[in-house]
């Protein structure tokens, strides 16, 4: 890893902070309703078990990062999503906690089964159950069975990627950079993230349209840019936890261990602006020719990518090692101009999906 000294925050590289995107970011008008009603049923839960300033950073940050990744969320569903969104932040904090791996795998095995029959352990007394238990009968109160089938689904693959961050972590070694790429799309929820669209956007996106191998594409690179974002503002602080997830330099240095610390900033930066470009590239293109249900669903890729870095600029005290507050800064420029294909295996074929219109159904299995 990259050493980045907390103490002097001068000695940031500028380029680490500085995040290309040229979407405009947007915001809940029920901001402060959501804090207030997420807050409430966390702390009706005991979410953190016995940690009311846990709990409350849970339910602020549940709330918060509805806010601004879904803003077109209104009324009972976005208070459900706030809810579930608290109730998530602490399932990530319960696995990079000091707990065997089997404990934790087992627990993450149950929520998992949860997702998809939220009424499966009857006799469970704990808060997270209780609480993942809840939030997901009153999101399925208001979800048609379309969105609710694509959010579980998404969701249910973010614990499986948990899972496998576990047994990374438990393996000890160093992840070359398409290892880390895999892990890190599924960890970091990119799946979990686009199946709240639907839902969010008021629509059910036709299984053609969904299922096109270009939109797909651009949910998940653009997912990818977005979870690339976090490792960026929120790495310093995370050096200072007991258990050190892997990032995006990590990864990098271990395949240019040559490189210096800039050096390894400025890669890891330029790929996460191929990704974003590319994003734009697709987005472009599909939009070319999108009907009204595929345009509102770009539309909730959109919110989410620039809300992921309106949220971190609004929490960045929340992100900053002690005594220091970052600060992140948007510019209009990609910080390297090359749009060739990147070469790692895990997401080469994302650059194969362009030029290619909804309407074309070569490889998906259904005619064109």
């Amino acid at each position: 890893m990259p050493h980045f000294d907390t103490a002097e925050p001068q000695t940031v590289p500028e380029a680490l902070l500085s995040f290309y995107c040229p979407l405009v970011a947007e915001v809940s008008p029920e901001a402060d309703l959501l804090q207030e009603r997420t807050l409430a049923w966390a702390t009706r839960f005991d979410l953190a078990a016995g940690d009311p300033h846990r709990t409350a950073m849970w339910a602020q940050t549940g709330a918060a990062m509805t806010a601004f990744l879904l803003p077109h969320a209104t009324g009972a569903v976005a208070e459900a999503f706030a809810c579930y969104n608290a109730w998530a932040f602490g399932a990530n904090d319960y696995i990079e906690s000091t707990r065997p791996i089997a404990d934790t795998i087992e627990v993450l095995g149950r929520w998992e089964r949860t997702m998809r029959a939220p009424n499966s352990w009857p006799n469970s007394t704990t808060s997270m159950d209780l609480a993942q238990q809840d939030a997901l009968l009153r999101i399925q109160e208001h979800l048609t069975p379309v969105q609710w089938e694509r959010f579980i689904a998404g969701q249910s693959h973010w614990l499986c990627g948990m899972m496998w961050e576990v047994a990374l972590r438990a393996r000890d070694a160093p992840l070359s950079l398409n290892e880390y790429l895999a892990s890190r799309l599924t960890c970091a929820g990119g799946t979990a993230a686009a199946s709240y669209l639907d839902a969010v956007e008021g629509i059910e996106l036709s299984e053609q349209e969904w299922a096109h191998p270009a939109v797909r594409a651009a949910a998940e690179v653009g997912m990818l840019a977005a979870a690339l974002d976090n490792d960026r503002y929120s790495c310093l602080k995370e050096l200072l936890q007991p258990v050190r997830k892997p990032n995006l330099f990590d990864a990098i240095r271990r395949e240019r261990p040559n490189y210096s610390r800039d050096q390894v900033v400025t890669e890891g930066v330029a790929l996460r602006d191929s990704f974003m470009t590319l994003y734009l590239r697709l987005r472009a293109q599909l939009l070319a020719s999108a009907g009204e249900d595929l345009r509102r669903y770009l539309s909730g890729l959109d919110c989410f990518i620039s809300g992921n870095l309106a949220y971190a600029t609004a929490a960045a005290r929340r992100y900053s090692p002690p005594g220091v507050v970052l600060t992140i800064t948007q510019v209009d420029q990609p910080s390297d101009g090359n749009t060739a294909p990147v070469d790692i295996p895990t997401v080469a074929s994302w650059w194969d999906q362009l030029d290619r219109p909804p309407g074309d159904g070569r490889g998906t299995g259904y005619a064109s």
